[in-house]
């Protein structure tokens, strides 16, 4: 039997038993918990496992958009960020508990994700569908990944796709800070590393967005990656190829509320 995951982002009981009734009437069970915000104890680590195993085949999400503070949704995506490498199947739903969350209001790694109200009478065919379908994929642009632990803290992988190649990196956050940087082999954090001219306190601006951020220029392709450890609770990080004209490509992702 098909298996949903319910993050439920506020203690409302009704909220899970009407999706748990809901998914029943189409034949899948569910289970889940109530999320915890304590990014300190990486809290959102705890449920890593569970959303991995192959018999979870949708994960919902439900609460309203005062539930979404920042500390949620940075939690949220990086665990989001956490299992897509290992479940790019599992299919992901929102249900909206109030009637405010729409598209733009969720962060990056959310886009696209299908909305439904809590009181919709779509919410059990949405269930059904998302639990027997996998979502669709398109093909990635470049390599986004964490390593995290309440030890050695946050720490974002970036490179090229396929047969690219990065002349040089670099990677500013807003509303966090960069601690370190690094470059090796791809998929794992680097004990020792040789920085090709490194660089900090890089001001960018998007928009009305101001970020910080650093940077080195080794060269970068499939196989290897640049390494940024993050402290704080970013509201957006952008990331891509190093370049001294104004062609390079910069791959946003926020965290707070989309621009649009």
């Amino acid at each position: 039997m098909k298996k949903v995951w319910i993050t439920a982002l506020a203690k409302e009981q009704v909220s899970v038993v009407t999706i748990t009734a809901a998914a029943s009437q189409y034949g899948v069970s569910a289970d889940g918990h109530f999320w915890l915000d304590d990014l300190k104890n990486m809290a959102w680590m705890g449920i890593r496992d569970k959303l991995c195993e192959n018999e979870i085949a949708l994960w919902v999400i439900v609460g309203k958009a005062e539930d979404l503070k920042p500390e949620t949704r940075y939690g949220l995506s990086l665990l989001a960020l956490s299992i897509r490498t290992e479940r790019p199947d599992i299919s992901i739903l929102w249900v909206d508990t109030g009637d405010q969350i729409r598209t733009e209001f969720l962060p990056t790694l959310f886009a696209g994700v299908p909305l439904v109200r809590l009181d919709s009478a779509m919410l059990g065919p949405k269930l059904a569908a998302g639990a027997n379908m996998s979502p669709k994929s398109s093909p990635a642009e470049y390599r986004l990944e964490i390593h995290a632990n309440p030890g050695f803290g946050v720490w974002f992988e970036v490179g090229p796709v396929a047969e690219q190649e990065w002349s040089g990196a670099m990677f500013a956050v807003a509303g966090g800070e960069v601690m370190a940087h690094g470059v090796g082999p791809a998929g794992t954090l680097p004990h020792k590393c040789v920085l090709e001219y490194p660089m900090q306190g890089l001001r960018l601006n998007l928009g009305e967005t101001e970020y910080t951020g650093w940077a080195v220029s080794n060269v970068l392709n499939r196989d290897s990656s640049y390494f940024v450890k993050v402290d704080g609770v970013p509201s957006a990080f952008l990331f891509g190829s190093l370049a001294e004209d104004d062609e390079a490509e910069a791959h946003v992702v926020h965290i707070g509320k989309r621009e649009v």
